[in-house]
């Protein structure tokens, strides 16, 4: 019985001990870029005075600091890992290609690919840093252009099968034909083409026929231009018409204001003559030569009527009268 007691006393300060100490909970690294390790993750439990191992998160490098905390007492010592970005650095480079980096190269960044002039890009446009390096595969190809109409009735001169950026395309025209257009177009930029192909169009000739017409054409408008004006110069036989015409009026006219007694003739060169003269005087000249005729015929038809007047026989009757008185 006393020997139990004894035992009992003995025990009773490791009893207290014990209940004095207690588990670690399951770390959590709240807005730390730590996280705990693989290893650690494992264990179940977390007893006083135990370890466990820490780490920097994906995309996070370690700068400075331990790896490890302790528990004591059911609480974590502090964690003194140092974790900051990783660096990407630049991206490889590749021909013909250019980056625009405008938020860095740190893990998370995004970058742009650009091409050079001619050249198209083939792949994604932004490349983002990620834990294994730079994010997707971009290249730049060579700017192509489809291969023009063909000409009809001409030739083109490719310096390639498939034309490239800056490449030149000639044209020509066969024989008989004219190039309308521009006759070399460069392939663009962009898969066009700096002008649309030109064309061959025929060459049109005049025949022999359509000049002979077209001179004919234009003679007779240039005769009749010049008989709608006056005439200035009169030809040779309007001239020796006009000579013989002007003098038998002037005749007619004497005969007419001298009393002759004899009938108005009209010369028949004359006559023939008037038509003449209505068809190349001008209109007012041909007015005049009516009015003079009219007033001509006029003196004429007066000095008959005249000469009518005498002839009544009252002469005769006088002397027949003075006989008969004689007589008685």
């Amino acid at each position: 019985m006393t020997s139990v007691k004894v035992w009992a006393l003995l025990l009773l300060p490791l009893s207290l001990v014990s209940l004095g100490t207690a588990d670690c909970p399951f770390p959590v690294f709240n807005g730390k870029n730590v996280v705990l390790s693989s290893e650690s993750i494992l264990k179940n439990s977390f007893p006083d005075n135990s370890e466990a191992f820490v780490e920097c998160a994906k995309g996070y490098v370690r700068e400075d600091g331990s790896t490890s905390i302790t528990c004591l007492n059911g609480n974590w010592s502090p964690v003194n890992l140092i974790c900051k970005k990783m660096d990407c650095g630049q991206p490889k480079p590749s021909p013909h290609m250019r980056y625009i980096i405008s938020e860095g190269t740190l893990f998370g960044a995004y970058i742009k690919n650009e091409c050079e002039m001619g050249y198209d890009l083939e792949g994604s446009s932004f490349r983002q840093c990620l834990v294994s390096g730079w994010s997707g595969k971009a290249k730049c190809i060579l700017t192509t252009c489809d291969l023009p109409d063909p000409v009809e009735h001409g030739k083109m001169v490719l310096p390639r099968n498939i034309p490239e950026f800056n490449d030149v395309i000639t044209f020509s025209c066969d024989d008989n034909y004219i190039l309308v257009g521009n006759g070399s177009i460069t392939c663009g930029e962009y898969g066009d083409y700096s002008s649309p192909p030109p064309k061959c169009i025929v060459i049109t000739t005049p025949t022999k026929a359509s000049t002979t017409t077209n001179k004919a054409t234009t003679m007779d408008i240039t005769t009749a231009s010049t008989r709608s004006h006056v005439i200035t110069t009169p030809t040779k036989a309007s001239t020796t018409t006009n000579k013989p015409t002007t003098t038998d009026m002037t005749t007619a006219s004497t005969r007419s204001h001298g009393g002759l007694k004899e009938g108005h003739t009209t010369d028949s060169k004359s006559a023939l003559s008037i038509p003449f003269l209505i068809k190349a005087a001008p209109p007012i000249i041909v007015a005049l030569l009516i009015i003079t005729a009219l007033f001509v015929v006029f003196l004429v038809y007066r000095q008959l009527k005249h000469k009518g007047s005498y002839n009544t026989g009252e002469e005769l009757r006088t002397k027949e009268e003075l006989l008969l008185n004689q007589s008685v």
